[in-house]
């Protein structure tokens, strides 16, 4: 394959489209930057060089902000849209009431902190390797936040001492030894190891010392660039003393740049949503951005590995082999542009250079964890690595090959989200804003500034790093007089309570907890027994995530929980042990099939006809046919290429020059053809045969019907017609793929999909008569008031009517099909004409109005739609997983809400089935003040309760509909905008709540889009309110995996409006009972459940065949593989 198709194909990717001729790597010296400076800031930079100096000042504390805001200018703060609020949490108090408050000095926190970060990070730049500051979209409303420097003490480790590596290789004259340097790449935090590959039990040194850290050591520093007007570094790392005015502010024209690793993946399909990224400098790529700083850190590794090697590191530097880290999830493009900014940045000569290997994180963190025997493992042991980082967590299990040799293979499909420790950040972020919007500060004030740098300044330092959640209180000097009490600023500190921290910490840690246990169900799957779970990663030290992964992996696994003193330099310092050590991991597991177009016979009314296409034997072929090398989830030997044969039909005379592409799809099931759009484009293949001989090289056939020839190895139908002439290989690649998805593989039920769009749908109702074995369904009315109960069915056969009235108290008995998926719903203040045909009040004109307040459909008593927003909905799927022998069913607000729901499980006379304790199986929605009440059913004893969600009481039930949702809202502020949640303003009793998607339909809250997938698409607010006061609710398009109820099927029933009583909390709380109910299927099946996202897996036994029931996220990681592909070989 020539280079230059490998361009061709990276420049389609958008890889360097933005990239000045000038940053040609091939033209870049050793000591020259990526980015050819003007003569003016060529200057700034030898200055800056030989005056390096510490940041110091004797005011106040330094915060990572951004100094490019949307509007430098400054505008004054605003309380409109522009920043959506966050309403407090249900329920929640003044942070610290007046009555009870204690002097700031004894509240956890007083003045700032002393430094006691294990990373040795100094004031202006802690290391905790918890993350970054938030974007550049954060920080007041209306203007950029400022940036100070730091008081704050720190505690100075020991110099940095290092062996006398020039003594250990200089005693033969040319060393044979290799330099091996890792580098952490990091999304917040960045480090360099380095050892000598001359045996493996060389010790891997970090360097510690970098310019502008004066007397500091640290072993990790921040990934962050200075800017200046002119698009050139300024200041990076901790060298930023350059880019800062006297005042701790940036200088005029300075642009601060951050988390732009994660940009490198926004070249292909990623679960990233760039909205939430500080934008990049004008005309800079991602690429361009990362070789800045890949240039800067390469620069000052020379420095300190001169200084410290002396003249072996000049001798030894052209064959230096880097080993650099990526996230496990990353995709092939992602990878690649990783791949394109080194060697920008300078760390190889050309695209040829191959002394530069990308290692995933949790790889490395393996490596050096077996290397510092925290490993005890025997063959077919399992042990778990939770790499916890700063943009992302990685996940990949692998099991014991052989013990000496020690050799690991992958055991599962690794996964991972965006979930690092930058998201605590920016749930900060969201939390402070809120609360500088109380102070209601006059236009024009930069005090909201001021505040908002150093909370976010004492949160990176000290909060984050230090949380226990043990209800302690965190008071923050923000240096001004006035007092706010409504928000929590008094005596010149402004309060955090524990709860207001611990909702930064909850949606993160508790997506990592799914993670968890998802790997560890897999890791079961496979019948490994499971050792260790180890967890890694500058986010990984945090005490409160390490000791919740213990908390909440199954009881047997709590004491496998561990972590290495040294988490924070594991990943560098695993990279450095890859490059010394043989080949520890042997085998991965395919995260995307790889397939080529192929030619295949055509079949009549299978192909479609715009694909039918004549070949040169006289058969019709149809193209594009996909033809799978490597299928998703098969394991892949390192080091063994997956070689593939085929052939072509030549004419005579023709140029034997071909470009073959190769394509990837992360979909379970691979579709038929490549043109379909799940299909990608990986690579384009070369092959020049032009060289060739065709009378030698090539068989000849002689096709008698046409009277044409044809060259290369021919295959006729079913039955092999060959001539074996010769046996030769003529053309054979090596290609580097990496095994990666760019999206997730997705597969859901056709009904409850539909649940994201909030439109109205056609619905259809079966005959009234009853059948032999249909499923009765129940429908009661314990509201006060009259209700129109409506019913959608979308496969099977319904109960023979769309809809109808039910008086309060009244209950009707109907029975649907064994095969029915529908749904119900409820309908109130409704007014029909005699007919039932529309409205009362527009004279019968069917469908010409909304005869029902909420859940109309159409202005119809027998829905033909169904029913309008808001609306709460039950729904079931009575056919579902295998042969459909399960039930799915579930309560939804994704439609929004407007009545209390309950369904009921009526085992009816089915044995196993009247075993099923209704404490798995009743489930309820009550959202409505005043219902709060004990929860009572006929099937419901003490032996048996039914878990409740506990924490609501009638008036905090009253308020978790957003102001801004509620369909009849109270009168708001004079500018008609409610900018945070104010208790004062009485709410109704009860009102309407339309879901996010509903009112705004737009593809964010509707997860359509670009949004429609499950990395991208994140629960609005209304969505985590809604999941608060109904935690078993459906409440977004991709909620299926914490609200759907499955059962065997073959019972009944019934679904009750206003239910008194309190929500369930049923599939949070019963975890292995719900794995029970497995056991009632028939013996030729075996039930999975996962205990945390309620997803079934059914799986056939001796077959190994697995499908997914629900919608459940397949997510897979990313490995490197070698794959042979033989472009022609002759057999």
């Amino acid at each position: 394959m020539s280079s230059s198709s490998i361009n061709s194909r990276l420049k389609g990717l958008g890889f360097g489209s933005k990239r000045k001729s000038g940053t040609s790597a091939t033209t870049t010296s050793l000591d020259e930057s990526p980015s050819s400076p003007t003569p003016q800031t060529k200057h700034q930079q030898q200055q800056q060089q030989q005056h390096t100096r510490p940041l110091t000042s004797a005011t106040s504390s330094s915060t990572s902000l951004p100094m490019n805001p949307p509007n430098p200018g400054g505008r004054p703060p605003s309380y409109t849209n522009n920043f959506a609020p966050a309403p407090a949490r249900i329920g929640r108090q003044s942070p610290m009431p007046s009555n009870s408050r204690s002097a700031p000095a004894q509240v956890i926190g007083g003045p700032p902190p002393i430094n006691t970060s294990s990373a040795g990070f100094s004031p202006v730049h802690p290391g905790s390797g918890m993350g970054g500051p938030p974007p550049s979209a954060g920080g007041p409303p209306g203007y950029g936040p400022p940036q100070y420097a730091s008081t704050s003490q720190s505690i100075t480790p020991a110099p940095y001492t290092s062996r006398n590596h020039a003594v250990e290789v200089e005693g033969a004259g040319r060393s044979k030894a290799q330099l091996i340097v890792g580098i952490d790449f990091g999304t917040t935090f960045s480090g360099v190891a380095f050892a000598f590959a001359t045996n493996t039990e060389a010790k891997e040194d970090i360097i510690t010392e970098w310019p502008g850290a004066g007397s500091y050591t640290k072993q990790k520093i921040p990934t962050v660039l200075y800017y200046d007007q002119y698009q050139k570094v300024v200041g990076w790392g901790p060298d930023i003393a350059d880019a800062l005015a006297p005042t701790g502010y940036a200088k005029p024209g300075v642009q601060k740049v951050e988390w732009f690793k994660l940009q490198l993946m926004l070249s292909g399909n990623t679960y990233i949503d760039p909205i939430n990224l500080p934008p990049l400098p004008p005309g800079k790529s991602e690429i361009d951005v990362a070789a800045d700083y890949l240039f800067k850190l390469r620069q000052a590794m020379r420095s300190q590995l001169q200084k410290t090697l002396g003249e072996v590191f000049n001798r030894e530097e052209r064959n230096i082999r880097y080993y650099l880290t990526v996230p496990a999830i990353w995709n092939d493009a992602g990878k690649a542009a990783t791949r394109a900014a080194a060697i920008q940045a300078g760390f190889l000569r050309d695209e040829n250079d191959n002394r530069l290997t990308l290692i995933t994180e949790p790889e490395a963190a393996a490596l050096f964890c077996s290397k510092a025997g925290l490993l005890n493992l025997k063959v077919h042991d399992a042990v778990l690595i939770v790499d916890c980082g700063g943009g992302t967590v990685d996940l990949i299990a692998y099991e014991v090959e052989e013990e000496s040799p020690f050799t690991v293979s992958e055991c599962t499909a690794g996964s991972g989200d965006s979930c690092g420790s930058t998201a605590l950040n920016r749930n900060f972020s969201n939390i402070l804003r809120t609360k500088i919007r109380k102070m209601k500060l006059p236009d024009g004030s930069k005090t909201a500034g001021r505040v908002y740098a150093k909370c976010i300044m004492d949160f990176e330092n000290r909060i984050k790093a230090d949380f226990r959640n043990n209800n302690q209180k965190w008071a923050v000097d923000v240096g001004i007089e006035a007092e706010f009490p409504e928000a929590g600023i008094e005596e010149g500190y402004m309060t955090f309570t524990n709860e207001e921290i611990l909702q930064c910490f909850e949606p993160v840690v508790n997506r990592i907890l799914e993670l968890v246990r998802n790997q560890i169900i897999a890791i079961q799957a496979q019948n490994r027994l499971l050792q260790n779970v180890l967890v890694v990663g500058g986010f990984g030290a945090s005490e409160y995530l390490f000791q919740q992964i213990k908390l909440h992996v199954p009881p047997q696994f709590q004491a496998k929980v561990v972590r290495p003193m040294d988490s924070v330099a594991a990943i560098v310092k695993g990279a450095v042990t890859a490059g010394i050590t043989e080949r520890v991991v042997t085998s991965r597991v395919a995260r995307r099939h790889y397939l080529m177009a192929t030619l295949q016979p055509f079949k009549e009314g299978h192909h479609p006809e715009a694909y039918r296409v004549p070949s040169l034997d006289g058969k019709d072929r149809c193209k594009f046919t996909r033809q799978i090398f490597v299928q998703k989830g098969q394991r892949v030997k390192i080091g063994e290429p997956v070689k593939v044969s085929f052939f072509r039909q030549v004419a005579p005379g023709a140029t034997l020059m071909y470009e073959d592409i190769l394509y990837a799809c992360d979909d379970d099931v691979c579709p038929e053809y490549t043109k379909d759009p799940r299909v990608k484009e990986v690579v384009t293949l070369t092959s020049d045969l032009s060289r060739k001989n065709l009378e030698k090289d090539f068989e000849l056939i002689n096709i008698e019907s046409r009277g044409i020839l044809i060259m290369g190895l021919y295959v006729w139908g079913q039955n092999s017609v060959i001539l074996r002439l010769r046996r030769i290989i003529l053309g054979s690649l090596l290609l580097n793929i990496t095994l990666s998805p760019s999206a997730v593989a997705y597969t859901q039920n056709r009904y409850f999909s539909e649940n994201a769009n909030p439109l109205p749908r056609p619905v259809r109702w079966g005959p009234p008569t009853k059948r032999d074995g249909e499923a009765p369904l129940m429908i009661s009315n314990a509201c006060p008031e009259t209700l129109w109960p409506a019913i959608g069915t979308q496969a099977g056969t319904g109960p023979g009517t769309g809809g109808f009235q039910l008086l309060s108290g009244a209950m009707v008995r109907l029975s649907v099909s064994q095969d029915w998926q529908g749904r119900v719903w409820g309908r109130t203040n409704c007014s029909f004409n005699a007919a039932g045909t529309g409205a009362s009040n527009l004279n019968g004109k069917n469908g010409a109005g909304a005869a029902c307040s909420t859940g109309d459909c159409g202005g119809v008593l027998n829905c033909v739609n169904t029913g309008e927003t808001p609306v709460t909905l039950s729904e079931f799927d009575l056919a579902g997983g295998v042969d459909g022998r399960q039930v799915f069913y579930d309560i939804s607000l994704v439609d929004g809400y407007n009545l209390p729901m309950g369904i009921t499980f009526m085992p009816g006379d089915v044995a196993k089935l009247q075993s099923i304790p209704p404490r798995l199986t009743n489930c309820a929605c009550i959202g409505t003040s005043g219902y709060l009440a004990p929860f009572g059913t006929d099937q419901t004893d003490s032996a048996n309760s039914i878990p409740y969600e506990a924490k609501h009481t009638n008036s905090s039930v009253a308020e978790w509909c957003p102001w801004d949702l509620q369909v009849h809202q109270p009168t708001g502020p004079v500018d008609g905008v409610y900018s945070y949640p104010d208790d004062s303003i009485q709410r109704p009793i009860f009102d309407p709540c339309l879901s996010a998607c509903s009112k705004s339909n737009s593809p964010v809250d509707c997860c359509t889009g670009i949004y429609n997938d499950p990395k991208v698409c994140k629960p609005p607010l209304y969505a985590k309110q809604a999941k608060s006061v109904c935690p078993d609710a459906y409440s977004f398009a991709y909620d299926d995996q914490t609200s759907t109820f499955i059962v065997p099927s073959g019972g009944g029933w019934k679904v009750q409006f206003c239910p008194e009583g309190r929500s369930t909390n049923i599939l949070a709380t019963h975890r292995q009972e719900l794995l029970d109910i497995a056991s009632m299927k028939e013996a030729k099946f075996a039930l999975g459940y996962d205990f945390n996202n309620n997803s079934v897996a059914i799986r056939e036994i001796g077959k190994g065949e697995q499908m997914r029931g629900r919608a459940n996220a397949v997510r897979a990681k990313m490995w490197w593989v070698s794959l042979v592909v033989a472009i022609v070989r002759v057999v």
